[in-house]
């Protein structure tokens, strides 16, 4: 797809969580992407101008609004732009970027979406896109946050999971007692790793973490798919 340059009029910003917040954007309609990449936003603070890359949470089917899921960071460069941002604000815009998307070759039944905090973003919008186009698949999200406060979209994902039967999803508290499952994602994969296609995204040491740790039990390479946030 053709990387575009364009502007973005804020339409809302909510907060998720305290520290994590939903961006939505007015964008052009012939904007298009696919369901797991991102986009670069340009992002000015005092006079210094910087590019930061933020993964798509809507799906490709939703025209003409973006929408973004950003962590805030105490004193962080962009963190401190958007707590500024309001209704109306514009954002330089340039994309999509990147190869995490859903493999839809893959010679496998089952897929597993692994995720911590705001990696959660691009799954959430292949969920959406490939839900109701993949029936005969099985889709697992596993996705991991500190505690109960922490969980976001979590409505979200019981919704879709009523919504369609081939569809799983396992919150897990690492920090935190409650009814659910506890402890870190890695700790809920399944137990037998074969004929599976794996999707981790999140903070680096997440993701190689849980990369070795599915190479150490045979899964391959070409079954193993991974964004990392810095």
């Amino acid at each position: 797809m053709a990387i575009q340059t364009f502007t973005g009029t804020v339409l809302r910003k909510k907060h998720l969580t305290e520290d994590v917040i939903l961006l939505s954007l007015g964008i052009p309609s012939d904007f298009s992407f696919q369901a797991g990449q991102f986009v670069n936003m340009r992002i000015e603070n005092n006079g210094v101008v910087k590019y930061k890359p933020y993964s798509i949470l809507s799906s490709p089917s939703q025209q003409g609004q973006l929408d973004l899921c950003i962590k805030m960071i105490e004193s962080g460069f962009a963190s401190e732009v958007f707590e500024q941002t309001k209704e109306g604000d514009t954002f330089e815009i340039k994309g999509p970027f990147g190869h995490f998307v859903f493999d839809a070759n893959s010679p496998h039944n089952e897929h597993w979406f692994i995720a911590a905090g705001t990696g959660v973003a691009p799954f959430y919008s292949m969920l959406q896109e490939h839900l109701s186009q993949s029936r005969t698949k099985k889709f697992t999200l596993l996705f991991g946050v500190r505690s109960r406060e922490n969980l976001f979209l979590h409505e979200e994902f019981l919704s879709l999971q009523k919504k369609y039967p081939h569809f799983t999803y396992i919150p897990t508290l690492s920090r935190d007692k409650w009814e659910g499952k506890q402890g870190r994602v890695q700790n809920h994969l399944p137990a037998d790793l074969q004929n599976k296609t794996f999707y981790i995204c999140g903070l680096k040491e997440l993701v190689l973490e849980t990369k070795e740790l599915l190479l150490r039990k045979g899964v391959t390479s070409a079954d193993i798919k991974f964004e990392r946030y810095s």
